[in-house]
């Protein structure tokens, strides 16, 4: 698991105002809450006092009380403002005291936070986005929990191989798979690769409610997002997925469909059991490796349908070895042509 990144927390329409939700990231406990003015934030779940889990108390809106001792903390901050316990009240200054926070941004309809090395706001990473789709939220999401690392959940974004086998009902790939030979472009980028704006051709029927001329991007960032970006000339869509680890052996998996064309809107139900089912086939995937003790075995690769797991363990890899070294990050890919049947 890899810290110092933006992790997929939660639906930003999971955390009402006034209220909040304990969540598990990295195997640390995190409480987000939502003030009643609105604002996102985001704290490790526990007093400073001792410990007790800030989930198990009190939320007014503006200030956190722990069930233990009834510390009050501030939410804007987490800054504490009373302590009820203390006798001269005066002879104590609160603000030392305050709950740890946890960087928590919302963005096109998710709240995402930050683990790793206190860093100041303007030095933290971008989050990842769908381009084109600036402030949308999305038309159709899905999150499933999944009993593996968050590799194995990972290599459902990157493995072309698999679809034409598991990714078939009556929605997607109906019958009988026919392989084609596919053949894309691929370079380094940021921590991660992308495939190379590409124009569809062939299939994709849907995709021509877009326009003509539909592209393509996919672009594929440690620590495990997968972004898809699909333009024509009239609108646009695209889908995010977001692999965040909950411990070592539980990933969330998160999908999220994003679309322009506002006459679309009463396809959001079916959008979304597509999106649930989709994502269901890979878990089930995760679901049998666990049962045959398959995801801690060392995999095996064979030819250019497996180049973009290796590709990510060297990324994941070249990370750790940068920052057990204290360096800069050197993507330690390059350009390159792959082809597969798929």
């Amino acid at each position: 698991m890899l810290k110092n990144f933006w992790y997929l927390a939660v639906a930003a329409s999971a955390v009402r105002r006034g209220q909040t939700h304990p969540v598990k990231v990295l195997g640390e406990d995190v409480l987000l809450g939502r003030t009643n003015a609105g604002a996102a934030f985001a704290f490790l779940d526990r007093c400073p006092h001792r410990h007790m889990p800030m989930r198990h108390g009190q939320f007014d809106g503006a200030y956190l009380r722990c069930y233990y001792h009834g510390w009050r903390f501030r939410a804007s901050d987490g800054v504490c403002t009373e302590i009820p316990a203390l006798a001269d009240a005066a002879s104590v200054d609160e603000s030392r005291f305050r709950l740890r926070v946890v960087p928590c941004r919302e963005v096109q309809g998710n709240l995402w936070v930050y683990l790793g090395k206190p860093v100041a706001g303007s030095d933290l990473p971008p989050i990842p986005t769908v381009p084109g789709l600036d402030g949308a939220v999305p038309q159709a999401r899905a999150v499933l929990r999944f009993p593996c690392d968050i590799d194995t959940a990972v290599f459902g974004f990157i493995d072309p191989g698999h679809p034409a086998f598991v990714h078939t009902s009556r929605w997607w790939r109906p019958g009988k798979a026919t392989l084609k030979l596919k053949n894309k472009e691929f370079e380094p980028t940021g921590m991660g690769f992308r495939m190379k704006e590409h124009e569809l051709s062939g299939g994709g029927n849907p995709y021509r409610l877009l326009g003509k001329r539909v592209r393509i991007n996919l672009d594929i960032q440690l620590p495990g997002t997968r972004v898809e970006e699909i333009a024509g000339d009239r609108h646009c869509a695209g889908v995010l997925a977001a692999a965040t680890p909950i411990d070592a052996e539980t990933t969330d998996v998160h999908y999220c469909v994003y679309w322009s064309v506002p006459w679309l809107a009463p396809l959001r139900p079916i959008a979304r059991y597509w999106a649930h089912d989709f994502l269901h086939q890979d878990q089930v995937v995760a679901i049998r490796l666990r049962e045959a003790g398959a995801t801690g075995m060392p995999p095996l690769f064979v030819g250019d349908a497996d180049a973009q797991i290796r590709w990510w363990l060297r990324l994941k890899r070249e990370y750790l070895a940068s920052e057990a070294e204290d360096r800069a990050f050197v993507n330690p890919l390059r350009a390159q042509t792959l082809s597969w049947r798929s």
